[in-house]
Parts: C-alpha cells; sequence; structure tokens
C-alpha cells in the first residue's frame, strides 16, 4: 500500500497533469480506434465506387463502337491484369455469383453505364499480402443483346496513410499537455509559495504574508492566513504576559515564605523548606511548558557538546553522575540556549530519577545534530510509551513515586519542537530508555523564527 501511495503524485500541477494524461490516453484510443473504422468504411466505399466506374467505362466503351469493331476494340482495351471480351452470343454465366464485401457493385455499376441492361459481378476477394483485389469479374448485358465479358486480376485498395494522422494527433495532444502543466503549475506556484511562507512564519513576530497571486481562491486563502497569523499572535502576546503576571505572584509570596520558615523551629524548617522547593519547581515547569521554547530569547549557534558538558557539571554538582558517551565536537544548530539547555536538563533528570546511570551523547550528521540521553533502568511499559510527553502524565506506580511535576518530557518536547526538531523515545523493559532530540542545523529548516537568520 505504500508502496502504491509513493508512486502517486502529491503536489497539484504533477496530479492535474497525470489525470490529464491518463485522460488524454484513453481519449487518443478511442479517437484511433473509431478514426480506423470509419476509414475502413470509408475506403471500402470508395473502391467500390472505383471499381464500379472502371465497369461502366469499359462497358460504355465497347458498346458505343459499331458491332463490327466491338471485338476490336475490347481487345485494344485488354492488357496484362485486364481481359475484355465481346460476344454476340451470351456466354456460361455463373450460376451464383460472388457477393462479396460490396452488395451494390452490381446496382452501382448498372447506374454509371448508359448501355448496358443487366450487369453481374464477381467481385473478388483482398490479397492482405498485397493490400490488392484480386479475380474480380464482370458479365454486362449490352441493349443490343450481346455480351461483354471483364476479369481484371488485381485492383488497388484506397488507403491513408494512417500512421501520419496518428502522428499529427500525438504531437497536438501533447503541445495540450504542455500547455495544461504549464496552467497547472500557475495555479499550484502560488500555492507552493504560501505554504513555505506559512511554514516560516513565527507567532512572535509580525511578519504578514507576501501579496499572493494566482486565482481567487489563493489570495482568499492568503488573506485568511494573515487574519489568522494576527490573532495568534494577539492571543500569544496576551498569554505570555498573563504568564509574566503569573510568575511574579506566585514567585513572590513562595519567596516570602521561605524567608518566614526560618524563623520556624527545626522540626519544621525542613519539611517547610522542601515543600517550597518543590512548589518553586512546579511552577518553574509550568510557566517553561507554557512558553514551549518560545521566551523571548534570541537565537544564536549552539555548540552542543559544551552545552551537555556543562549540564553534566551540573548535576555532578549535585550528587549525580551522567556518563558522557559520543561528543561531536561539530554539533553546532542555531537555537535559544536557555530553552534548550531547559529541554536537554529535563530529559537527564527524568533519565536520572526514574531510572540508573544516565548518560548523554551528541552526534553531528549533514543536515541535523542528535542528542541522546538515555539510561539502564526498568524502562517504560509498551502501553505507556505513546503518552509520556503528555502533560503531567505519571504512568506506572515507579514513575509516579520518582516525584517531579509530570511536565519534564512534555515541556522537552515542546521546546524542541519550537526549534523546529523532533523527540524520539524508544524503551525496552528492563533494559532502560533512549531519548533521541533531532535538530536541524540549518537555520532556513528550523521554525524558529527570523531571528535565526539574522544571528547566524
Amino acid at each position: 500500500m505504500d508502496g502504491v501511495r509513493r508512486l502517486v503524485p502529491q503536489s497539484l500541477a504533477a496530479r492535474t497533469l497525470a489525470a490529464l494524461t491518463v485522460g488524454f490516453a484513453v481519449l487518443f484510443a478511442a479517437m484511433v480506434g473509431i478514426h480506423d473504422i470509419l476509414l475502413r468504411q470509408a475506403v471500402e466505399r470508395g473502391t467500390e465506387e472505383l471499381l464500379a466506374h472502371r465497369l461502366a467505362t469499359l462497358m460504355d466503351a465497347v458498346g458505343s463502337a459499331p458491332e463490327a469493331d466491338r471485338d476490336q476494340v475490347a481487345h485494344a482495351l485488354s492488357r496484362v491484369d485486364l481481359s475484355v471480351h465481346w460476344r454476340r452470343d451470351p456466354a456460361a454465366t455463373p450460376e451464383h455469383p460472388l457477393r462479396g464485401e460490396w452488395g451494390t457493385l452490381e446496382a452501382r455499376t448498372l447506374a454509371l453505364s448508359g448501355l448496358a441492361t443487366e450487369v453481374r459481378v464477381r467481385p473478388g476477394r483482398h490479397d492482405a499480402a498485397l493490400d490488392r483485389i484480386v479475380d474480380i469479374a464482370a458479365m454486362a448485358r449490352l441493349q443490343d443483346g450481346s455480351w461483354l465479358d471483364v476479369e481484371i486480376a488485381s485492383l488497388n485498395v484506397l488507403s491513408a496513410d494512417r500512421s501520419a494522422l496518428h502522428l499529427y494527433a500525438a504531437a497536438i495532444g501533447l503541445a495540450l499537455l504542455l500547455a495544461v502543466g504549464v496552467a497547472a503549475r500557475s495555479v499550484s506556484a502560488p500555492v507552493a509559495v504560501l505554504a513555505r511562507t506559512v511554514s516560516g512564519m513565527d507567532v512572535e513576530r509580525a511578519a504578514p504574508l507576501p501579496a499572493a497571486s494566482g486565482p481567487r481562491e489563493v489570495r482568499q486563502l492568503a488573506e485568511a492566513l494573515n487574519e489568522m497569523a494576527a490573532r495568534t499572535r494577539d492571543a500569544f502576546r496576551q498569554r505570555t504576559l498573563a504568564l509574566g503576571a503569573l510568575s511574579h505572584d506566585l514567585m513572590s509570596p513562595i519567596a516570602r515564605l521561605r524567608l518566614r520558615a526560618e524563623e520556624m523551629p527545626d522540626e519544621v524548617r525542613e519539611p517547610v523548606r522542601r515543600d517550597l522547593a518543590e512548589m518553586e519547581t512546579m511552577v518553574s515547569d509550568v510557566l517553561a511548558y507554557l512558553r514551549g521554547g518560545h521566551a523571548g530569547e534570541a537565537v544564536q549557534p549552539l555548540a552542543f557538546t559544551a552545552l551537555l558538558r556543562t549540564v553534566v557539571d551540573e548535576f555532578a554538582e549535585a550528587g549525580i553522575l551522567v556518563r558522557e558517551g559520543r561528543m561531536d565536537e561539530e554539533a553546532v544548530a542555531p537555537g535559544r540556549r536557555v530553552a534548550v539547555k531547559r529541554a536537554v536538563t529535563n530529559l537527564v533528570a527524568n533519565a536520572a530519577r526514574h531510572g540508573r546511570d544516565p548518560w548523554v551523547e551528541v552526534e553531528a550528521l549533514a543536515d541535523e545534530v542528535l542528542v541522546r540521553v538515555g539510561d539502564n533502568g526498568p524502562g517504560i511499559p509498551p502501553e505507556d510509551l505513546p503518552r509520556v510527553t503528555e502533560p503531567f502524565f505519571r504512568g506506572d506506580r515507579t514513575r509516579t513515586a520518582g516525584g517531579g511535576s509530570g511536565l519534564g518530557l512534555s515541556t522537552a518536547r515542546a521546546i524542541v519542537e519550537a526549534h523546529g526538531g523532533r523527540l524520539a523515545i524508544e524503551s525496552a523493559m528492563g533494559r532502560g530508555t533512549v531519548v533521541t532530540v533531532r535538530l536541524p542545523r540549518r537555520a532556513a529548516a528550523a521554525a524558529v523564527g527570523t531571528g535565526c537568520n539574522k544571528t547566524l
């Protein structure tokens, strides 16, 4: 099924041209078939008319001569492939004259001849090898009762150069398809430009779509997308303001509570500190998830080897050992440093919290950078794997008991996708989990806004 789907053209112009090509092929085959039938009928009628005229001419030529000269005239008309004999007495006529393809040949010959009163014709047979009619014979009674015998060895069949006609029709069809292809391209090109422009739009920056050309529907689509983009930017701006207010309104009381906790008895102080730290972490995680990698931070080239080593050092300071695997020094890609660092930190924290022996590595490919974060823990159940990146999803009891806000993987995925990348998770029960992050190395391929182009 996938193989058949790959054979189907994907672009609008290609599909239109393919459909028209199939239609033209069917139409051309039908035209050729109908034309051959009509041409064969026309050739048969034309050949019959030619033979009737020739027989009538011979009969009139002999019949109009004086009776004493008719035999001499008949012999004078005879050739290698034509035999003409005049007889005063009727010869033995065929009891069953052959009736071939032309049932009206005798009547037509009699109508054309002004001196024959009765005509009998043996129309002969078609020799396919020679493309000629052979073994033709005719007998005619003249007005004085004498008879004229005519035998024609062969007669050319009228024909038409069908190959030339087919060639002309095919040339016209190809020219028509070329014109249709140009027309389809003129329709699909504005749509393709519009799609590329929309894919590069940034919700943080007002970048109206260029004036669309082409059909009216394409222009209407561009206008609708411009209006939708404006509404999206307005909603994003309002959400950013709400996030700032939420950050200020929540973090300030938490800070005051932390100061007041210092005055509490020792047996109460530590539990309160832990609760406040957890609250602060949860608020930070929620804010980071809602920002989704769009925090107004400028895009710049990131050296992922240095960034990962910074994350590893920070975890080492907290007493968590993270093993370094392959560290490709050429792994550089555009991105927002704080957002990407938070995504990697979330992945490493998740591996350390729910697994054992966390490790990181980075690899540079031709068009993208691969960051892998793994562990040797119990793994993720197959039924939970498709949902682990959903917000607040904890999974089984083991993962729930590990703590966390349930937004680590969700935030990491949002940040990666905001940079035009992909996040994939592979896990085997009892053998650990590996999270692979793919980020594009070229700014034009990353959905991180126009600032990326300015930075690089």
